[in-house]
């Protein structure tokens, strides 16, 4: 009743969509349903299940009215059969139907005069008394109504009804419903105050009946007092419509476009899977989202917050596998990323506990300032999100990221002729030749590991950087490609090396890893949630693809070693200095800097 009083069947996406193609032998009929971020086309013909000479299940009063019939046999076939039907929820209906973002909620006004001014769909659900299929009043129990709009009666003013739900004394809150059945026993239009019939509404003046009678349209529309309404009806679905929706449904033109923002996402164990708040070590490793509110507007802005786990409609249950949910919080404007020690030392502005939901969707009024969504599952829990974000449009949402980039250039450094020991560099020439391999680099490695002061730290006869590790070190010094390293630049990796190395001791080893005193900081292991501070203690940040993509690579388990660490730091390196090689020419060319690193990295 909703969706077709505002329109949606005669145009939209969301239900019909190119109704009818004609055959010589039936009638076939194409609808869309929403699922998960998409819309899927559902095809059926034109027979219909029957009892006698009537439709089995949904149809029209009148007999030569097919269309919501079809949609039912759509519906069932989008989930498996009529008999999964029963199964299904107004609000799962709702989302399937229009593609929108779908909450419920207790009836309050605050929420009314928010909500109905916009692209959102209202569905009030009547509350049960006494265990009867209609009230007195005319309503019908535990059945769904579209509140269609709002007005507000002014006592003793010549101008006595305005729009809005806004009040001040002497004024009186109305709220336009639709009834879902027209005409017949089960009319379920109201009965009592403010309805056609009473004395409230006889009591207005002729030109307050008129306009309050012209807003409502069809028949089965009445008015009754918010005050009235919120003690009668328990629940409100709302229906977010998105902006390309609205577009497409002139009836929703009048109300204000959601400005959206959607994202397809998925958490990783070791990498952003970091749970709930509770968890602060690493539940800022989440993805984040922010939403920057700027100052200057008289009221608050109005934000629609919704994550969604990837399911499947052919389900017999309401409720989903996974848990899921979210956390918001506000933070200062200069702050690009919530940190673990942030999360330590401020409580979140709000947040939806964890439930096994297909979707889990907020409505929020939000003051100037900035904010960071972070949706997310069970601790370690892998799995695919969508995140929906509807705000007002002078509001910004975009997703936190960090852009590639080596913030100090080390490597230079340690190629200065200044700091490398020449009593090092002495020994390296009498006992090796003037270019090395990668493995004798890593034999270099292994045998001053402890006995040199140079080498003091990097490694040993039974432990220190392996072979794959020595190879990803020698092409940082081999821009001809040919496998081999000059024995002049053997002091300078050996001085990165060492860097990195100690980079890698302060983030953790001591906190969030363990060590044995046979393999020493060769065998420590760290969270491999914590590489993206290794990394920027290394000296080089990195983009959420590529900081994936170094946790796939580089990580067993949830935790990173020493060996993993260096790997890590040496592609992101190598990429670097290879794509700022490139001559112009090649520059052109639509390959970027995240696409060399990923390149790299799966080297």
């Amino acid at each position: 009743t909703c969706l077709t009083h505002r329109k949606i069947t005669s145009n939209g996406r969301a239900i019909l969509s190119d109704l009818i193609n004609c055959t010589t032998l039936c009638l076939r009929f194409r609808f869309r349903f929403w699922q998960w971020g998409k819309w899927i086309e559902v095809r059926v013909d034109d027979r219909l299940p029957t009892r006698g000479d009537r439709p089995a299940h949904l149809h029209c009063a009148q007999p030569d009215i097919f269309w919501a019939a079809l949609l039912e046999k759509a519906y069932a076939k989008l989930y498996g059969g009529y008999s999964f039907l029963k199964y299904g929820t107004v609000g799962r209906a709702l989302q399937d139907l229009t593609g929108a973002v779908v909450q419920s909620v207790p009836p309050s006004g605050p929420l009314l005069g928010g909500a109905v001014p916009r692209s959102t769909l209202l569905i009030a659900i009547s509350g049960v008394e006494k265990e009867t299929k209609r009230r007195r009043s005319g309503l019908l129990t535990e059945h769904p109504y579209c509140v269609t709009g709002l007005a507000r009666v002014r006592a003793n003013s010549t101008d006595s009804v305005t729009h809005g739900s806004g009040s001040s004394a002497g004024d009186t809150s109305l709220i336009r419903l639709r009834s879902p059945w027209i005409g017949g026993e089960w009319g379920g239009v109201w009965c009592g105050a403010w309805s056609e019939r009473s004395w409230e509404w006889n009591a207005l003046n002729e030109r307050d009946r008129e306009l309050l009678s012209s807003r409502s349209s069809n028949d089965c529309e009445f008015w009754m007092s918010v005050n009235e309404f919120l003690t009668r009806f328990v629940v409100i679905w709302l229906a977010h419509i998105g902006p390309d929706d609205w577009a497409l449904e002139p009836g929703l033109h009048t109300r204000a476009p959601w400005r959206a923002a959607l994202a397809v996402r998925q958490w990783r164990a070791g990498f952003n899977a970091g749970g709930p708040h509770r968890f602060i070590e690493t539940t800022a490793t989440n993805p984040q989202f922010r939403i920057r509110v700027p100052p200057g507007h008289p009221s608050k802005a109005h934000v629609v917050v919704a994550v969604a786990q990837k399911y499947e409609c052919y389900r017999s249950r309401n409720y989903e596998d996974e848990e899921i949910g979210f956390t918001i919080y506000e933070v200062p404007p200069g702050m690009q990323r919530v940190t673990p020690q942030y999360v330590s030392e401020q409580m979140p502005l709000d947040f939806a506990p964890l439930s096994n939901l297909r979707e889990i969707a907020t409505f929020f009024a939000l003051p100037a300032g900035d904010f960071v969504v972070m949706p997310h599952a069970a601790q370690h829990r892998e799995g695919r999100f969508l995140l929906r974000i509807f705000a007002d449009q002078h509001t910004d949402v975009w997703e936190v990221n960090e852009e590639n980039l080596v913030i100090h250039n080390i490597a230079a450094d340690f190629c200065d002729e200044r700091t490398i020991d020449a009593r090092i560099l002495y020994k390296l020439r009498t006992r090796y030749p003037h270019e090395i391999d990668a493995t004798q680099l890593q034999a270099i490695l292994k045998a001053h590991g402890g006995t040199n002061r140079g080498f003091r730290g990097l490694g040993g006869i039974n432990c220190g950087p392996s072979l794959e590790l020595c190879r990803g070190m020698l092409a940082l010094r081999d821009p001809a490609l040919g496998g081999r390293l000059s024995i002049e630049h053997v002091p300078a990796l050996i001085g990165l090396m060492r860097f990195w190395k100690a980079a890698f001791r302060r983030c953790g080893p001591s906190s969030s890893g363990t060590a044995t005193l046979s393999r020493g900081i060769w065998a420590s292991k760290v969270s491999s949630y914590c590489l993206r501070g290794l990394l920027w203690a290394g000296g080089a940040t990195a983009s959420n693809k590529v900081l994936e993509a170094l946790v796939s690579r580089f990580t067993r388990n949830r935790q990173i070693t020493l060996e993993g660490y260096l790997l890590s730091m040496a592609r992101l390196h190598l990429a670097h200095e290879r794509y700022h090689s490139l001559d112009a020419k090649a520059k052109a060319s639509p390959l970027s800097l995240e696409e060399m690193i990923l390149m790299t990295i799966y080297s």
